[in-house]
C-alpha cells in the first residue's frame, strides 16, 4: 500500500506536468484515475481537479502574470481552503517538478496575512524561465534547483500571488457562518 501511494504521487506530479500526455493508472486490476490529454483551459482543469480534487478548482484562483522574462501560471487555494499539511503543492520550474524552499517561503509569504498558523494553501504552479537562470544539478535527485536571480524570482512570485488573493472578495459562501447581536 506504501509503495502505490508513493507511486500514484509519482504520476500525479508527471501527469500535471505534461497535460498534452494522457494517463491512466490502474492498480489490481482497478483504474484509480484516467487523464485524458488537454489542449484546453477546461480540460487542464478538469485534469488538475482530478489530481487535487474538486473543492480544490472550486476554490482556486487562476493565476498568470509575466515580467522580467518570468512567467508564473496556475492555480492557488483561497485563504477559506487551506489544509493541514503541505501535500497538495506542485511547483514547476520549466515544466520540472521542483521543492524548493526559496519558492515555499515566497508562497508562505504571500498567504502571511490571511492564513492561521499551522495551516498550508494548495497550489499547482509553473515558473517559465530562460534555463540559464536556473541551476537543475542543485540537488542528485533534481527535485531543488538554484536560481541565478533568487531574489528576482522570490519576490516575483510573492508579489503575484499576494496580488491575487488580495483581489480576493468576500462572499456569502467564503465566509464563517456565525451569529451575533448587533444591537446589545
Amino acid at each position: 500500500k506504501t509503495e502505490f501511494s508513493h507511486i500514484e504521487e509519482v504520476i500525479k506530479r508527471v501527469a500535471l506536468a505534461n497535460f498534452a500526455v494522457a494517463f491512466t493508472l490502474v492498480h489490481n486490476d482497478k483504474t484509480i484515475f484516467q487523464l485524458p490529454a488537454a489542449d484546453t483551459d477546461q480540460l487542464r482543469e478538469e485534469g488538475v481537479a482530478k489530481v487535487c480534487g474538486k473543492a480544490f478548482m472550486q476554490h482556486a484562483l487562476a493565476i498568470e502574470n509575466t515580467a522580467t522574462g518570468l512567467r508564473l501560471s496556475g492555480w492557488i487555494s483561497q485563504p477559506t481552503f487551506s489544509r493541514s499539511q503541505s501535500d497538495m503543492q506542485y511547483f514547476y520550474v520549466n515544466h520540472r517538478m521542483v521543492r524548493d524552499k526559496l519558492v515555499n517561503h515566497a508562497v508562505r509569504r504571500a498567504y502571511h496575512d490571511v492564513l492561521y498558523s499551522g495551516r498550508f494553501p494548495a497550489f499547482v504552479l509553473y515558473l517559465e524561465m530562460r534555463p540559464d537562470e536556473v541551476d537543475v544539478n542543485a540537488h542528485p535527485a533534481k527535485v531543488e534547483v538554484r536560481f541565478r536571480e533568487g531574489r528576482l524570482v522570490y519576490d516575483f512570485i510573492a508579489k503575484t500571488l499576494k496580488q491575487a488573493i488580495a483581489e480576493v472578495r468576500p462572499t456569502a459562501d467564503t465566509m464563517p457562518a456565525y451569529s451575533a447581536n448587533l444591537n446589545k
